[in-house]
């Protein structure tokens, strides 16, 4: 027979455990900066091609120029820097 939350006690033993296999939050962190660098650096080179094609007109213009702002402070971010 069960003691009255033993459960519970042996959950918050577990969750105190790191577990086997998973990396240190900081590492993670790390590993998800260098993702989404490297996800941002392949959109800027997507983004150069967009502005080579004969597509132009004032609103597309300003939807790149955006889209360039936010790949560049997403990038700036993942580097450490300030806005």
């Amino acid at each position: 027979m069960k003691a009255v939350g033993s459960s519970s006690m042996a959950s918050d033993d577990n969750a105190m455990k790191p577990r086997e296999g998973k990396l240190p939050p900081e590492e993670e962190l790390c590993l998800l900066k260098g993702v989404v660098t490297s996800l941002m650096h392949d959109a800027s080179k997507v983004l150069a091609q967009i502005e080579l094609l004969e597509v132009s007109g004032p609103e597309v213009d300003e939807l790149i120029h955006l889209l360039d702002q936010y790949l560049s402070y997403t990038e700036r971010l993942c580097d450490g820097q300030k806005g």
